[in-house]
């Protein structure tokens, strides 16, 4: 059990991470289409959170006790309200970025940068501290590591198939925004209730 809790957030995140990539590239399509440019932009920005998550992660192993949890309290809030954002004013930062009309990479940047930065380097910073908990019950760093990295991209592999073949074909953008918001809800009460609690 020690293991298969953070084993399968590690999944659940995978899941909620690509499918969002998805997600995102169905709400800038309206605006900006989907050419390679497009999804240049939107690659480019889930990297850097993917990146930034992974540092902040492992800044938040470092801590202890109840540093630690309120460092994963403060990532989760962060998550759930960048969700929130694209749920309720997405719409809103594209209108806004629209009627701006700044140059094509400019724009693509402040919209990809505002929406998907903050949620995505959220949920990256928690596979770190998955990790370091898989190693905590006993697992060598490395193996842990491997599992974890593992497990997620084959989260990563269901979310995109997942949101491609019957998400997105089933409900509309903003009602799988909101879906995303609740899910990650969930998955934070997990994560603080039975892992650093």
């Amino acid at each position: 059990m020690k293991v298969f809790i953070p084993v399968l957030l590690s999944f659940i995140l995978g899941i909620f991470s690509m499918g969002f990539q998805l997600l995102g590239s169905r709400m800038l399509n309206p605006w900006f289409g989907s050419s390679i440019i497009v999804w240049a932009f939107i690659i480019s920005i889930f990297l850097a959170a993917f990146s930034a998550g992974s540092l902040l992660g492992g800044v938040i192993v470092r801590l202890s006790g109840t540093g630690r949890f309120r460092a994963l309290c403060a990532v989760t809030v962060a998550a759930v309200l960048g969700f929130g954002f694209n749920a309720f004013f997405s719409g809103r930062v594209l209108a806004g970025v629209d009627a701006w009309a700044p140059p094509l990479p400019l724009a693509l940047g402040v919209v990809c940068g505002t929406l998907f930065f903050l949620p995505v380097c959220a949920l990256s910073s928690l596979t770190p501290v998955l990790i370091q908990r898989v190693s905590e019950s006993g697992q060598k760093a490395g193996f842990a590591s491997g599992l974890v990295y593992c497990v997620s991209t084959l989260g990563n592999i269901a979310g995109i198939m997942l949101t491609a073949f019957f998400l997105i074909p089933a409900m509309p953008v903003s009602t799988l925004l909101l879906v995303w918001t609740a899910g990650i809800v969930l998955v934070s009460i997990v994560l603080l209730r039975w892992l650093y609690v």
